[in-house]
């Protein structure tokens, strides 16, 4: 009895963990309760019970706690006008706008502007850290699978192409260590979406992940004990677009990363969508899930399996069929994954880690966790390791990072062994993948 009771109350909490994830994402800016409660695989009455208990307040109230707070950070760090920051906040008008304000900080808008005579030239937004972050060693995880003219790392920055419905732009993303945050300059075309674009940036960078609750799980492994100390701010890599991002994972099965880049640049070149940008190498926004499931990726290079794969992926997304942005369990993102594509078990667990935000995903498989895991200089078998990383639950995927990370080059800038679909400079063998 004891056992059930844990268990259904870890249950509860990785609902929820999963619930206010998706609500980070914007779930509730764009769909109702219902959709939420669609990706959890809950009733709406289950939903609103188990957040009443755990957080005292429903759904809705911590997604209109989310916009009021991103409203009054633009309201002290910009000069926008009242009525925009209304807009990319997501309320429907200002005079929702001003009553949610008033009711949470007890003043109108216009109160919380520190200095009404501000004039900012460009966008720019502050996101605020919490616990340590490794930015350079996140930059050198996230630098192998940029798509040319979608992405880049350039130095100390990260700067993409971005699209939300017919709008489309840059964003520019530094960190400021002195001020513990992230700045993101966005481009004015973005100006009515700056909630998504932050919703993105906090996804990519991992900055709801529970660091602290995390390193105290983890901390003691001798297997995770140097990475630990030298980088305790390493984060799991997340995706600022979900479907770009799992588009490049399955892309890199069983070639070479190099190869995977190659074909990468040939389908955004023919199939992206063509923008202007203030960086002669951002050209481009990623392809559309409609684009790529009528796309013939044959032409471009890519083998007619994977290129089927990546059409039934692109077409399920587009149709709804799968959904990118939340899933009931580890288990349902992984078995809606590969009933779709033709994806082994390595890949689809990369892309629960990366896409889905899973943190218990784990790819036993993976050589280099194999050898990252070993006592010696051979390599234990993926049994071995999945009974191992047990003790690592709930956090799997950080423990995954931390292993990862004694194969990533000390050199800013120096192509990282990992992340490229667990291989060396040639493909992995049948027996390494599932």
């Amino acid at each position: 009895m004891p056992v059930e009771q844990s268990e259904d109350v870890q249950g509860a909490s990785s609902t929820v963990s999963r619930a206010l994830r998706l609500i980070e994402d914007g779930v509730l800016d764009h769909a109702n309760i219902d959709a939420l409660c669609e990706r959890l695989g809950i009733g709406a009455r289950q939903l609103r019970r188990l957040f009443h208990k755990h957080l005292g307040k429903s759904p809705v109230q911590v997604a209109l706690m989310r916009r009021a707070d991103f409203a009054r950070r633009l309201i002290e760090t910009t000069s926008l006008s009242m009525a925009h920051i209304a807009r990319a906040a997501g309320f429907g008008s200002v005079r929702r706008f001003n009553a949610v304000i008033n009711e949470v900080y007890g003043c109108p808008p216009t109160a919380l502007r520190k200095n009404p005579n501000r004039v900012a030239s460009k966008l720019e937004i502050q996101i605020p850290i919490e616990g340590p972050f490794a930015w350079g060693r996140m930059l050198q995880f996230i630098d192998p699978w940029t798509a040319s003219g979608v992405e880049q790392v350039v130095s100390d920055r990260y700067c993409r192409t971005a699209s939300f419905g017919r709008a489309t732009g840059e964003i520019c993303v530094t960190y400021e260590p002195s001020e513990q945050a992230l700045s993101v300059r966005v481009s004015s075309s973005l100006g009515s979406h700056l909630l998504d674009v932050v919703s993105g940036v906090r996804r990519l960078f991992d900055l709801d992940a529970p660091l602290h609750t995390i390193l105290d799980h983890l901390d003691g492994h001798p297997l995770l004990d140097r990475s630990l100390r030298a980088n305790p701010g390493l984060r799991v890599p997340g995706a600022f677009d979900h479907f770009e991002t799992a588009v490049m994972m399955l892309l890199n099965q069983h070639i070479t990363p190099e190869e995977a880049s190659e074909l990468i640049d040939r389908i955004v070149e023919k199939y992206g969508k063509r923008i202007e940008t203030s960086q002669p190498s951002l050209t481009h926004v990623f392809p559309s899930p409609y684009v790529l499931s009528k796309a013939r990726l044959e032409s471009v290079g890519i083998p007619t399996r994977r290129s089927r794969s990546i059409q039934a992926l692109s077409k399920a997304v587009h149709e709804g069929a799968l959904r990118l942005d939340g899933a009931p369990s580890l288990d349902a993102a992984i078995e809606g994954l590969r009933s779709i594509a033709d994806l082994n078990a390595t890949t689809a667990q990369y892309i629960a880690m990366r896409v889905y935000r899973e943190p218990d995903a784990f790819p036993p498989n993976d050589p280099w966790l194999r050898k990252a895991s070993a006592r010696d200089a051979g390599s234990i078998s993926s049994v071995e390791l999945e009974s191992l990383a047990e003790r690592w639950r709930p956090w799997r995927a950080y423990a995954a990072m931390h292993l990862w990370d004694a194969f990533v080059a000390p050199e800013t800038g120096t192509r990282p062994a990992v992340w490229q679909e667990g291989r060396e400079s040639s493909p992995p063998t049948a027996h390494q993948v599932a």
